[in-house]
């Protein structure tokens, strides 16, 4: 069933429904007041022909018969018994079979006051009438035609209304559906609209308040988010097939050269010194390259646990200095850290040497000194690792840039490397629910700032 339909049956089954528990209230309603208006009124007919008959001497049965026999406020088919204190019968109305209560019955009725008896059509009120000298137990019967009549016309009545008020729901209803699914269709159409080579186009926002408005508005958040990660995957496979065609190119050139011509052993160990240098590039380019590609998903967060920062400091220093001897990392600790608790953070052993590795090895990198100093400590809930080097700098365009997936600055064009590092360690402080901070002087040096959050156990 399309939405359509439903919302048109559901709104035409909800008025409906409405409408029917309102007319059925009306009629009920409407039943008991003509219920206690009719008894109401044999109450006082009841009284009034005992009045007449007890306290007027001059009234007896005979006469009160004549009286009441062409009397406009007679109800139809009326009856009335009265009764004295002994059960006897001192007046009943003419013209009708009557039933006589039994002494019980009447016994009942001095017991109660009142009692209320309907058989059929036909209602009666038993009440006690109370004189100088005696009690009398009147009772009065008779049959309401008039206003059962219009109980019963108003039940058809309201049958009538409810039927057609079904039929102007439910057509009101498709018309209300239409209406109210016509922005709906609108965005179906313009999303229809929208593939992989139109990324750019949004859908309506409409008044930017209600509930479609938001739903459109989230649409185009997703459509920028799908646009940003489709133009970082072109990026991303471009300069990864750049990338890894520079040192491909290299090792098949080498290896053509020396087939050539016959060449004597050590040429042949030189060529391939060469080649296993460029092969161990592209091999450490393709961790790179796969690594940055993991911290494109929150899928990583899955295997966090709790970390020590100051172990991970020590075990990548050492694990650099065995790459490369001649730098020198420097650490230092802040001397206020007493509680071991305040080094550890919730995330993932490989991803953070990554992150530290990557700022040490840059650090010693691009220093002519080749010497990094790291600073551990602890500011506001969180761990600041500092990496300070008296390198070349970045200049100020570049600084907005080295985040940026392959950027390379122009300064450092004729030193070894892809342009991942920084990105990848950047990517790492957004897993971490960390952040990186950059300052740097040209001639001068640079210093990166981590900040990451502290996991208390």
């Amino acid at each position: 069933m399309s939405l359509r339909n439903r919302l048109t049956l559901q709104f035409g089954l909800l008025a409906s429904l409405v409408l029917g528990v309102a007319s059925i209230a009306i009629y009920f309603l409407s039943a008991d007041y003509r219920k206690d208006e009719f008894s109401q009124r044999l109450i006082s007919r009841g009284e009034n022909m005992a009045k007449l008959l007890i306290q007027i001497e001059e009234v007896d049965q005979n006469l009160l018969n004549i009286i009441e026999c062409d009397n406009p406020v007679r109800l139809p088919e009326e009856q009335i018994l009265i009764f004295n204190f002994r059960d006897s019968l001192i007046y009943s109305s003419e013209g009708l079979d009557i039933e006589m209560p039994t002494k019980d019955f009447l016994n009942q009725v001095r017991l109660d006051g009142s009692i209320q008896i309907s058989k059929e059509k036909r209602e009666s009120e038993a009440f006690l009438f109370t004189d100088r000298y005696d009690r009398f137990v009147v009772i009065v019967s008779g049959i309401d035609v008039y206003g059962r009549r219009k109980i019963q016309n108003l039940g058809q009545v309201l049958a009538i209304v409810l039927g057609l008020g079904m039929i102007a729901f439910f057509l009101v209803g498709r018309v209300y559906a239409e209406r109210a699914l016509s922005p709906i269709k609108q965005l179906v159409a313009e999303i229809a609209g929208i593939s992989i080579s139109n990324l750019n186009k949004r859908a309506n926002e409409g008044n930017g308040s209600d509930e479609l408005a938001k739903l459109a508005i989230s649409f185009n958040a997703m459509l920028a988010r799908l646009e940003a990660a489709f133009v970082v995957q072109r990026n991303f496979i471009a300069n990864a097939s750049h990338e890894m065609r520079t040192p491909l190119t290299a090792i098949s050139g080498q290896l053509e050269v020396i087939l050539l011509k016959q060449r004597s052993e050590e040429e042949y160990k030189v060529a391939i010194e060469s080649v296993l240098q460029d092969i161990h590039k592209l091999n450490k380019l393709a961790n790179r390259l796969l690594m940055l590609a993991q911290t494109g998903t929150d899928a990583p967060e899955a295997n966090f646990r709790q970390v020590r920062i100051d172990d991970i400091i020590w075990e990548v220093r050492a694990d650099l200095k065995k790459m490369k001897p001649d730098y020198c990392i420097e650490v230092d600790l802040d001397e206020t850290i007493t509680d071991l608790e305040e080094l550890q953070v919730l995330g993932s052993d490989i991803l953070l040497k990554a992150l530290i590795l990557n700022l040490m090895e840059n650090g010693c990198k691009y220093s002519d000194d080749h010497v990094v100093k790291v600073s551990l400590g602890v500011r506001a809930n969180t761990i600041q690792l500092t990496f300070t080097d008296n390198g070349i700098g970045i200049s100020e365009a570049d600084l907005k840039q080295i985040f940026d997936p392959f950027f390379r600055s122009n300064s450092i064009r004729n030193r070894d490397g892809h342009g991942i590092g920084l990105s990848l360690v950047k990517r790492i402080c957004d897993l971490h629910k960390g952040t990186i901070k950059v300052s740097s002087v040209l001639g001068k040096g640079s210093t990166f700032t981590v900040s990451l959050p502290i996991k208390k156990v």
